[in-house]
């Protein structure tokens, strides 16, 4: 056992060994792709269960964003107040609306904000450039509608974790050359290099929850053209300009394969002259914003996410 495991709290330690004891992700194996979702959410619906709590949402409701499904969010009845376009993470295979609901709802509250949660089509069924596809539909649904739920539609704020973290990022890319406007953009442990060759995926890529293994297998799901891979659309550290995005916050986790693809993303931006904060979590692992009980810090992100976005009003 990693020196790193025994140092953690009784809560993390419950979170891998609860990891450990469910069958892993063979990318070799012929998978049944149904099953592994009705499993990725059962775990997630514990998770939310042991360590987060249901927060109290004025009004939600799920509604066609054209043809992409969303839920929105809202505590609040004042207008023109600003929108987290939020994308869940899962790889592009898993997850939807219900395993993201506690983290959309805290977001709202914590940033007295409405949020929009993108329900975006999932691999293999639906391979690049599907998700990228849907993820800009419901951004552009945003901008014609979301006056009518009392939003302003030149206050987005683009959001996302793991591979919702590399479709706000692309779609920050996409704004910039379209001229929309986007307030900011936060990435949680994005997904950034189709390469899936930095240290911290060999590093981290075992032990921790998400594995160097499931990440080559849901890269194969979504992305089974190799050529696609490396594509700027779906691995924007390939881009050739880095300036003039939205201020930047991306945050990471020590122990996360993909802690490097932040922090590389990091320096991208900070040399092409965006406005970007990063901040990595020591001692945490991939998944720990759906898990914001399970140590202090988890919780400690989504106040730092607060400050950050408040910081771009009150400079």
């Amino acid at each position: 056992m990693p020196i790193l495991v025994i140092l953690m709290n009784w809560k993390l330690r419950l979170v891998l060994l609860f990891a450990r004891l469910r069958k892993p992700i063979e990318p070799n194996a012929l998978q049944d792709v149904d099953a592994l979702r009705r499993q990725a959410e059962g775990a997630a619906r514990l998770g939310s269960f042991l360590f987060d709590k249901k927060l109290p949402i004025r009004f939600v409701a799920d509604i066609p964003a054209g043809n992409v499904p969303v839920r929105i969010y809202r505590h609040w009845d004042a207008p023109d107040q600003q929108i987290i376009v939020y994308y869940h993470g899962g790889g592009f295979v898993f997850y939807g609306l219900d395993s993201h609901d506690y983290v959309c709802r805290r977001l709202c509250l914590m940033n007295r904000c409405l949020v929009v949660s993108v329900d975006y089509r999932l691999a293999p069924e639906h391979t690049f450039p599907a998700a990228h596809e849907d993820a800009f539909s419901a951004l552009q649904w945003v901008r014609e509608h979301i006056q009518n739920h009392g939003g302003n539609p030149d206050r987005i704020i683009l959001m996302g974790d793991s591979a919702g973290g590399n479709l706000a990022a692309c779609m920050a890319h996409k704004c910039k050359k379209e001229r929309i406007p986007v307030l900011a953009q936060v990435l949680v442990y994005p997904w950034i290099d189709g390469k899936l060759e930095n240290p911290s995926i060999v590093r981290n890529g075992k032990g921790y929850l998400l594995t160097r293994e499931a990440m080559l297998w849901f890269q194969q799901q979504y992305t089974p053209r190799k050529e696609d891979q490396c594509h700027p659309l779906v691995s924007p550290c390939y881009e050739d300009d880095f300036s003039g995005l939205a201020p930047s916050f991306i945050l990471t986790a020590e122990l996360d394969p993909l802690r490097d693809d932040g922090y590389n993303y990091y320096q991208q931006l900070q040399v092409g002259g965006t406005h970007v904060v990063y901040r990595e979590y020591p001692g945490l692992m991939h998944g720990f914003f759906n898990l914001p009980y399970v140590h202090p810090l988890a919780l400690q992100a989504y106040h730092d996410i607060r400050d950050f976005l408040n910081s771009l009003q009150h400079p």
